[in-house]
């Protein structure tokens, strides 16, 4: 299976809230061999300020975030959407990728109405390049050199890293050079650390995981946790109810007879206590699995013998009474869930309606008039926001003058000063703030492009103030 391995560079670092401004990604044969690449750049979008320190980091000036010539958010995801659909199947890598890249991407193509799971669906699956660097940092650390930060422990970032493994990285956080310094990690792990490359590839789809899990009474699970690598003796006690991607596994160094004791109350206050006696696994985000007899002293729990470890297990299989009341007091410890009234983080709610999933496929092929029309017809509220928001992004003049006009001051109020405490965007006041307190201290070769980013935000927030004073006084 081919390797779809891909970067972004954003207006900052809010999932939610910030925009992908350069796509690039790259297809691979199953060595690793680059085949074919592709590279895109948009235009910010009107309601998103960045952050300046994102743009400090990318090199990104003014003039670049509101060129005329280079695409619309929409059409950028568009074009992303038919590149990567047209290599699939395959397996879709990055590099912290799973937590930041990929949310940022299921995102960008919801709000433009494209299939927002991409990645892991049509006979395609996902990998992230960070943990299986971290998980070689244990199990192969003779096979790379690692480099220290500020504070004297390993880093992972990836432009400290590719460059301490003899990858050329002087243009690091472009996103073509960043997928190109991914792949070389990746060829290094496959290469030095193989046993890692082989767990991730054998469980990088949730079907294979599963399998796994339900197959192997005991497990090594292995998870990257505030930068570091965790590796424990683990058996599964069951899937969360409301997420079939959700697996909790018990780790064994808990004595299951003292646990088989507690009432359900006992034993939520006991999976509080730190280290956590019960794990949450994504089966669907490439877990890191290993077979017991791999894990040597890597694991937390080895020390207590492979034949006690393998009676513990077999006792937490057994007793199903057990293993119902330790997902009761894991579920009873979680908060419910409430939905944001932010259209940005409603993206995970309901499945639309089979009307309104045969609206949105009328609307990506109609001229923008008759989506104008066709925005009007959706049941579901989130695409009507969403679809008006691509029109009046894209096709404003195609609107009539009280729906600009009301555009025009929504975004004004959204994007000047911190009204709206539940969002987290970033707004012209706080982007003001961060750049003056970032010029105290900026190095000269980063002066003269936060000083341009300052200018461009101040007189964006006077527009936007006139804007806001103009309506009041209407």
């Amino acid at each position: 299976m081919a390797f779809i391995f891909y970067d972004t560079e954003t207006t900052g670092s809010d999932r939610c809230f910030d925009q992908i401004l350069q796509f690039a990604t790259a297809l691979t044969d199953d060595d690793l061999n680059v085949i074919d690449s592709f590279e895109i750049r948009c235009r910010l979008l009107p309601h998103i300020v960045p952050s300046p320190g994102a743009m400090v980091v990318t090199g990104v000036r003014v003039d670049q975030l509101f060129d005329p010539q280079l695409p619309s958010h929409y059409e950028m995801c568009n074009r992303i959407h038919e590149v990567m659909t047209a290599w699939s199947p395959a397996t879709v890598i990055g590099y912290n990728s799973i937590s930041f890249d990929e949310e940022l991407l299921r995102r960008a193509f919801y709000s433009n109405l494209l299939p927002i799971y991409l990645t892991n669906t049509g006979g395609n699956s996902r990998l992230d390049i960070l943990p299986l660097a971290v998980a070689a940092h244990t199990f192969a650390p003779q096979g790379f050199n690692w480099p220290v930060n500020e504070k004297g422990r390993t880093s992972f970032k990836l432009d400290r890293l590719a460059p301490a493994n003899g990858f050329e990285h002087s243009n690091a956080h472009d996103a073509l050079a960043d997928v190109h310094a991914t792949i070389h990690i990746a060829r290094l792990i496959k290469e030095r650390a193989p046993a890692v490359w082989n767990s991730a590839m054998a469980y990088r789809s949730k079907a294979s995981a599963t399998q796994f899990v339900e197959l192997n009474s005991v497990f090594m699970a292995t998870r990257l946790r505030f930068g570091l690598c965790s590796s424990s003796l683990v058996t599964a006690i069951g899937i969360n109810p409301d997420n079939s991607g959700e697996l909790f596994a018990l780790d064994l160094r808990q004595d299951p007879t003292l646990l088989s004791s507690m009432t359900i109350e006992e034993l939520a206050a006991h999976i509080a206590t730190k280290p956590r006696p019960i794990s949450s696994l994504k089966l669907n985000a490439s877990p890191l699995f290993m077979p017991i007899e791999l894990a040597g002293a890597h694991a937390s729990g080895y020390e207590l013998g492979l034949e006690e470890i393998a009676r513990r297990a077999e006792l937490v299989r057994n007793d199903e009474g057990l293993r119902q009341r330790l997902m009761s007091a894991v579920m009873s410890g979680r908060a419910p869930f409430s939905e944001s009234p932010h259209v940005e983080e409603q993206i995970y709610g309901s499945f639309y309606s089979r009307s309104d999933q045969s609206l949105v496929d009328e609307f990506r092929g109609a001229s923008w008039p008759l989506r104008l029309e066709l925005s009007g017809q959706f049941e579901d509220p989130r695409l009507r926001g969403l679809s008006r928001r691509i029109i009046y992004f894209d096709a404003p003049h195609i609107m009539g003058a009280k729906m600009r006009a009301d555009f025009v001051h929504a975004i004004a109020a959204r994007i000047h000063a911190r009204n709206d405490k539940s969002g987290r965007w970033t707004t012209l006041d706080d982007a003001i703030e961060d750049a003056q307190e970032m010029l105290i201290d900026a190095p000269l070769d980063r002066q003269a492009i936060l000083r341009e980013h300052l200018a461009r935000l101040i007189a964006w927030r006077e527009e936007a103030g006139l804007i806001l004073q103009g309506a009041n006084t209407d």
